[in-house]
């Protein structure tokens, strides 16, 4: 095969799927990108065995074939080399890479060993725009797990209900629900997508255009997400996700109502004094004040102007880490949270766009 392309174009195509290559492959193809050249022009594509992406692109195809390149290798060339063209050939025997005065032969992995993309049907596309879902993913992702030992927390719940697709996340902490309106495809369905996948659709979802429009499938085994020029494939985890919607009060009749961004600047400032288990605590009352102590090493208290507090007084307290980070994901500039008692959960929203919900546990101050 040879093609020759722009550094710049082939660069950003090949970082695109470099991102999913295994820096543990357990085989020397698995730490390889498979590069494609034929008629529809250039495909890259990578896999970490759990996810499998492709990344299409154009550029001038001289001679069509298949090879598989050492990813992190192709990629540090690919760097290093000037502006301007670009020439890649070669095949199972070797590959050689031109651009500029700058010439690399590099050996190539046989195209039989690259892994192949996670197999079995999926149903019909679910339609959504990408900057929406871009969004939500956002807002969700950070509330979910990292501890494998819970595998169904370390993903995504995904529920298709009628022309409403929500997406949920927990690490038994906090809950995070985003929403955002199906544009066409099946009127149900759910599945749970890992959130690492996720993570890395939503680089790609960001930068799509702004009409642009995201498509999910899913199947038993495996969803299939796709935007643009970029389609991933990834498995799905088995298991049952907990019953979010019991989770969720029914009536909360204490509300703070409060600037986004000026709350969200205080209890960092506050926070700062907090140490890996101590919380930042919230003193609810006709004066809205935040403190922390770490016994021994500093102390910090700061009143918040412009809050509005309604209801009974009291004094609750959160992981400072896991508040802002539901309040990030809050939008419009201001923020409501919704209390029942000291000890029990409480629901941070946005004032005006009621399409996401962070539901966060408190921690227990002593008596």
């Amino acid at each position: 095969m040879q093609i020759e392309c722009e550094k710049e174009s082939l660069l950003e195509i090949s970082q695109a799927a470099l991102r999913v290559v295994s820096p543990r492959a357990n085989t020397p193809a698995l730490g390889g990108v498979r590069v494609t050249a034929n008629e529809d022009g250039l495909e890259l594509a990578a896999s970490d065995l759990e996810t499998f992406i492709t990344v299409k692109g154009q550029c001038s195809v001289v001679e069509e074939g298949s090879m598989v390149i050492p990813g992190r290798l192709f990629g540090e060339i690919l760097r290093s080399l000037p502006s301007g063209r670009v020439v890649l050939s070669g095949g199972e025997s070797g590959a050689r890479i031109e651009g500029g005065r700058a010439e690399f032969q590099v050996s190539t992995f046989p195209v039989a060993d690259f892994a192949r993309p996670p197999s079995g049907e999926v149903g019909e596309p679910c339609r959504v725009e990408a900057s929406e879902l871009a969004r939500a993913l956002r807002q969700v992702g950070r509330a979910a797990s990292s501890d494998e030992g819970r595998p169904v927390l370390t993903g995504v719940l995904w529920v298709i209900d009628g022309d409403t697709l929500r997406v949920v996340a927990t690490d038994s902490y906090r809950l995070a629900i985003a929403e955002v309106v199906a544009k066409e495809g099946p009127r149900e369905g759910q599945a749970i997508i890992p959130n690492r996948a996720l993570t890395e659709f939503g680089r790609h979802l960001v930068t799509a255009g702004a009409d642009e429009v995201a498509e999910i499938r899913l199947g038993t085994s495996q969803a299939v997400l796709s935007v643009g020029r970029v389609q991933l494939v990834t498995r799905l985890i088995e298991g049952e996700f907990p019953n979010w919607r019991r989770l969720l009060p029914d009536t909360q009749r204490n509300r703070l109502e409060v600037d986004k961004e000026e709350f969200g600047a205080a209890v960092a400032r506050v926070g700062l004094v907090a140490q890996a288990n101590t919380p930042v605590k919230f003193h609810l009352g006709k004066e809205v004040q935040l403190t922390a102590a770490e016994s021994g090493v500093a102390e910090a208290a700061e009143t918040v102007e412009g809050a509005t507090y309604t209801g009974d007084p009291m004094v609750t307290a959160f992981n400072p880490r896991f508040f802002s980070d539901g309040l990030e994901g809050v939008e419009g500039n201001r923020a409501v949270l919704d209390l029942t008692e000291p000890t029990k959960p409480a629901t941070l929203r946005s004032e005006d766009q009621p399409n996401f919900t962070y539901l966060v546990m408190p921690v227990r101050l002593p008596n």
